[in-house]
Order: structure tokens, then C-alpha cells, then sequence
């Protein structure tokens, strides 16, 4: 009777074993399965990135060539700006001449006329 208490024993001992690598052999397929769907996020992720990134990358070029045109028409404007100023300088200092010359006639003028109004009505004693 021991003999065959003893290979129930053994066949016990066999069960939790089987049962043991079965539950071992359960949890490395979950993990490699969770590997695997890691795996195919972090690939994902990485396209997704990727093509984020380009899209950026063309936006900033498009960018860059805008500012360049953008740079080149306020260098033409400055120029321009530069030029027009110099002349409105010109005629700035050229209608003041003007001006000038102009009030004076008319303070002559008033004061001739003034002149010959006080000769041609003389006051009253």
C-alpha cells in the first residue's frame, strides 16, 4: 500500500507541475501578446510621428520661402520709402522758400496799400 501511496503522492506532485507550467506558459503568451500590441502602438505612434514631422517640416519651408518674398518687398519698400523721402524733403525746403516769399509780397503789398489810403483820406482836426 505504500507503494501505491507513494505513486499518488508522485502523481500529485506531477499534476501541480503540469498545472505550474501550464499557468507559467499562460502568463508568457499574455506578456508576449502585450508585447506584441506594444510593439504595434509604439510602430504607430512612430508613423504618426513621422508624419507629423514632415507635415511640419514642409509648413516651415513654406514659411520661410513666404518670408523670404516678404523680406525682399520691405527691402524694396524701404528703398523706395528712403527715396520718396528725400525728394518730399526737397520740395518741403522749396515750398518754404516759397511761403516765405509769398507772406512777404503780401505784408508789401498791405503796407503800400495802407500808405495810400492814409495819403488819400487824411484824418480830420
Amino acid at each position: 500500500t505504500q507503494s501505491t501511496g507513494s505513486s499518488g503522492i508522485n502523481a500529485e506532485y506531477g499534476e501541480e507541475e503540469d498545472e505550474e507550467s501550464k499557468d507559467v506558459a499562460e502568463v508568457i503568451r499574455m506578456h508576449k501578446e502585450k508585447q506584441a500590441k506594444l510593439a504595434e502602438q509604439m510602430l504607430s505612434m512612430t508613423s504618426n510621428l513621422k508624419q507629423v514631422s514632415l507635415a511640419a517640416r514642409d509648413i516651415i519651408q513654406q514659411d520661410n520661402k513666404k518670408l523670404s518674398g516678404i523680406q525682399d518687398v520691405v527691402e524694396k519698400n524701404s528703398t523706395k520709402l528712403t527715396r520718396e523721402t528725400s525728394k518730399l524733403e526737397g520740395y518741403n525746403k522749396s515750398s518754404s522758400k516759397c511761403w516765405v516769399w509769398s507772406l512777404l509780397f503780401v505784408v508789401m503789398v498791405i503796407f503800400i496799400v495802407m500808405v495810400v489810403f492814409i495819403r488819400l483820406f487824411p484824418r480830420k482836426r
